[in-house]
Formats: C-alpha cells, sequence, structure tokens
C-alpha cells in the first residue's frame, strides 16, 4: 500500500480524504467522526479503535443529558458559558446548549479543582531616537496585557480538565474596567462550580499582581506601584510599607510625622531612647520625675542634667 493510498475509517468503515485522517494508536479515524467526540478529550493520538468505539458510545447518550439539562444559572465569558443545573447537581462549559453542539453533561461532584490563572504578557516599550531608530527607554518601561483562563480540574472517563479563557483578546494594562469585569466573572463561576470562595488568581509569570499593572517586585493592591513593596493604595517612596500616608526614611509611618530611626507615638522624639510624655535629652529615659545626680552635677525638673547654676535647656536656676 503506498503512502498516499486512501484509508478506511476504522470506526464507520468510510473513505478517508487525503488530508481527512486521525491517527490513532491502532488505526485511522475520518474527520467526520472525529468531529463527534468531547472538545475536552486531548489523547486521541494515544488512543486505540475500541477507545474511540466507547467514547461515541458516550457521547451519544449524553444527547439525551443535554434535552433533559434545565438552566438554573448561566455565566457567560466572551465565548464560553457556563451552564448549571442545580436541581441534578450538572454542569457544561459550552458555546451553547444544544443537542447539535451537544457539551459534555458533567457532575458538580467530579470537578477537583477549579482556579483563576491569569497570563501576564510584558512588552518593552520603545521611543525613536534622532536617527530614526528604535530605542528601549533606561530605565525600561513596559506596556502589559492580561488572559483570564479558568483552569478547571474534573475526574471523568474521558478527559481531566476543562480549561477556558474568559476573553478573546488579551486586556490592556489601562482597561481597568475589563481587568476587573474578568476577575469577578471568575470569582462567581468559580464559587458557583464549586461552593466555596474563589482562591486568589495564580499568575503564569509568578507575579501577583491585583488586576492591575505594576512595576516592580511585589504585590500590587489597586493602583500603580514604584519599588519594592506592597503599596495599600496610595503612592510610596522608600523601602516599608505605606499605611496611608506618604513615608521617607526606613520606619513605618504610623500616622505622624517621624525623624530617626525609632518609631514617633504622637510626640516629637530626639535621640536615640523613648520620649514618654516629656521632652528628653541625653541617653536615658525621663520618668516625669526629677532625679538626683552625683557629684557636682543636678537634674532639672525638665529633666536635663546640668552643672551650672541654671538650665542649659530651660533657663530653670538650679534647686
Amino acid at each position: 500500500m503506498g503512502l498516499f493510498d486512501k484509508k478506511n475509517c476504522d470506526i464507520c468503515g468510510e473513505k478517508i480524504g487525503l488530508l481527512g485522517n486521525r491517527k490513532l494508536d491502532d488505526g485511522n479515524l475520518c474527520k467526520n467522526c472525529a468531529s463527534k467526540l468531547s472538545p475536552w478529550f486531548e489523547e486521541r493520538r494515544h488512543s486505540t479503535v475500541e477507545d474511540i468505539k466507547r467514547q461515541l458510545e458516550y457521547r451519544e447518550k449524553n444527547k439525551n443529558a443535554v434535552r433533559s439539562f434545565s438552566i438554573t444559572r448561566e455565566f457567560s465569558a466572551d465565548r464560553y458559558h457556563v451552564f448549571i443545573d442545580d436541581n441534578k447537581g450538572l454542569f457544561a462549559v459550552a458555546f451553547n446548549m444544544s443537542e447539535q453542539d451537544n457539551p459534555d453533561i458533567v457532575p458538580l461532584s467530579a470537578i477537583t479543582s477549579c482556579r483563576l490563572d491569569i497570563d501576564e504578557q510584558r512588552v518593552d516599550e520603545e521611543y525613536k531616537d534622532q536617527d530614526g531608530e528604535s530605542r528601549s527607554y533606561v530605565p525600561p518601561r513596559y506596556n502589559y496585557s492580561y488572559d483570564y483562563k479558568i483552569k478547571l480540574g474534573v475526574n471523568t472517563p474521558w478527559f481531566d480538565d476543562m480549561d477556558f479563557k474568559l476573553n478573546t483578546f488579551s486586556v490592556k494594562d489601562h482597561e481597568r474596567a475589563k481587568m476587573m469585569n474578568y476577575e469577578q466573572l471568575a470569582n462567581q463561576i468559580i464559587t458557583a462550580l464549586t461552593g466555596a470562595p474563589a482562591p486568589a488568581p495564580v499568575y503564569s509569570n509568578g507575579m501577583m499582581n491585583q488586576g492591575y499593572p505594576q512595576q516592580g517586585g511585589m504585590m500590587n493592591q489597586g493602583y500603580p506601584q514604584q519599588g519594592g513593596m506592597m503599596n495599600q493604595g496610595y503612592p510610596q517612596q522608600g523601602g516599608m510599607m505605606n499605611q496611608g500616608y506618604p513615608q521617607q526614611g526606613g520606619m513605618i509611618n504610623q500616622g505622624y510625622q517621624q525623624q530617626g530611626n525609632m518609631m514617633n507615638q504622637g510626640y516629637q522624639q530626639q535621640g536615640n531612647m523613648m520620649n514618654q510624655n516629656a521632652p528628653q535629652h541625653g541617653t536615658m529615659r525621663n520618668q516625669n520625675a526629677p532625679q538626683q545626680a552625683s557629684g557636682d552635677t543636678w537634674v532639672c525638673a525638665c529633666g536635663a542634667t546640668n552643672t551650672g547654676a541654671f538650665c542649659e535647656y530651660c533657663g530653670s536656676p538650679k534647686p
């Protein structure tokens, strides 16, 4: 038999056209029979003729399940729809719920996992120099785009995943309303299918971006971020967490101005120790009471240690 000789389909027996053969592990499958297989089925080349015959029998029986399917909830993405029959505990993911499309009807109990996977693409932004050559910015600038995919694991005899995209075209980083809509839709689908709150989305690039463009290396909670730590909703300068006010330096700003390396709890502090409700100078803590010193030194009521007849800081006379 020659290489280009026509073959017969081992399922229906019809002649297979020149480009119509779908190779099986131990036979051949025509294009028409292949179109009747589940759209989620991915192991055709490693299937035997007997495997395909059994699946086609299942697909015929599935038409009865489609006819009796009662849609109680429906979630619509750009192309795919998630149909749920709460009365029978069944669902389907398809373009249409019709016998002609014959979407696989799967028990909700067969779901093994469900999450949102966000694929982030990053492209260098360039400009034209004086010679008309394309150049990258220094430091580099990037344009981001996103694709939203539901990763749905199931336990069925014919397939073990039903992954599908929510969007048709990639979402640009400035289309924030679309980003929020896709994430909200994903959360609704995951909760409806699993009965549990949606887990955090998984980003295919290894970073966690909460739905908006990100510059730097940490999580952005809703606004563009420059730098390396978490922004809780306002611009941040420096290397620590900003709790709602601009921050300069290396410690946490709790809403009041801070100077030095210690935390200011609402009063001005100078030196290396904590001021407990009174001005402080030196290296010891003032406990709101005069302190007697040895030798010729004396402690003023303001807390300063002196050697002369008058306090060097407040001017009070030596007691």
